[in-house]
């Protein structure tokens, strides 16, 4: 999807085409008393770069169905910097043993590579800013799409795509469509006066029955995601973050469902909607020199 035209082309991209990954690269020097030059930064950049592309590009490979050969490396930026520890601004002139990279690094099949644009797996940027607000705390970000379910785990480590779910708003669209045997055109007309309180109670309570029977298999089926990515041992609920690109009954967001020992909701994003929100973002815009080291660093792999 096109989602803007500025200085580049922003194109947002499904989880099945590109592929964001947030993570921390650390990178131990031998030259701990050195000071930090830039020569010495575009070295440790390109290194993090290669590390963490070379650690994810196998399963990247999987997830969006291509060779490795067809996956290119599409964009690297820096997002913070850290130096045993602290997080630092401008690591020029700094001395320090353990350096910390946190990158996002973006690969995409090679059909949807564009040059010259900004590319990205908008879910996982819609993560990154959702997880920003909220101050990196573990949590879940799941994203409905038309006839798929993205689900993006959050660490203070970074953010990654960790499952998704055959399961969209066309699931709830076509319940009505089958149930009253409507066209598709009307079933979303219906579907929508319903999402948004627009009918009368006797007609919302026939329709939640459809609607909840229907959401069964998507808090089924992202139940297992998160659990799968947790590991059998972490039962308590986790705190998950829901958005849907058609509208949804607000009833869904105050619902508990079971999970583990605990109970589950799905609690609504606060802002991070906008991936130009991510392009404008001061906080790695002030590290602006480095991406470019970072953008130089990675036109080896781009395609001729």
């Amino acid at each position: 999807v096109k989602i803007g035209i500025y200085m580049k082309e922003i194109l947002d991209l499904g989880s099945d085409s590109a592929v964001t990954l947030f993570s921390f690269v650390e990178i131990t020097r031998d030259n701990p008393t050195e000071e930090f030059g830039i020569v010495d930064l575009e070295n440790y950049i390109s290194q993090a770069i290669w590390r963490l592309f070379d650690k994810s590009r196998e399963e990247a490979a999987e997830r969006l169905g291509v060779e490795e050969a067809d996956l290119i490396l599409a964009d690297a930026r820096v997002m913070g910097i850290k130096i045993d520890g602290p997080q630092v601004i401008n690591p020029q002139g700094f001395t320090g043993k353990k350096l910390e990279i946190l990158l996002a690094l973006t690969m995409v099949r090679r059909e949807k590579f564009v040059e010259d644009a900004h590319l990205f797996e908008g879910g996982s940027i819609r993560a990154y800013l959702l997880a920003k607000e909220a101050g990196f705390e573990e949590a879940f970000y799941v994203e409905i799409e038309e006839d798929k379910t993205n689900v993006f785990a959050i660490t203070p480590e970074g953010i990654s795509h960790t499952g998704s779910l055959d399961w969209g708003s066309r699931n709830l669209v076509g319940s009505i469509e089958e149930k009253f045997e409507l066209s598709p055109f009307s079933a979303e007309g219906i579907y929508g006066k319903y999402a948004t309180g627009m009918v009368s109670d006797n007609v919302a309570k026939n329709l939640d029955k459809i609607f909840y029977d229907t959401l069964g298999e998507f808090v089924d089926g992202v139940t297992m995601i998160i659990r799968d990515s947790r590991g059998s041992k972490r039962a308590k609920a986790p705190k998950v973050y829901l958005r849907s690109f058609l509208p949804i009954p607000e009833g869904i967001h105050r619902k508990r469902y079971t999970f583990g020992s605990g109970r589950m909701r799905f609690q609504k994003p606060v802002g991070g909607e906008k991936i130009e929100e991510f392009i404008e973002d001061d906080v790695h815009n002030i590290y602006n020199e480095l991406n470019q080291l970072a953008r130089r660093r990675i036109k080896w792999l781009m395609p001729e």
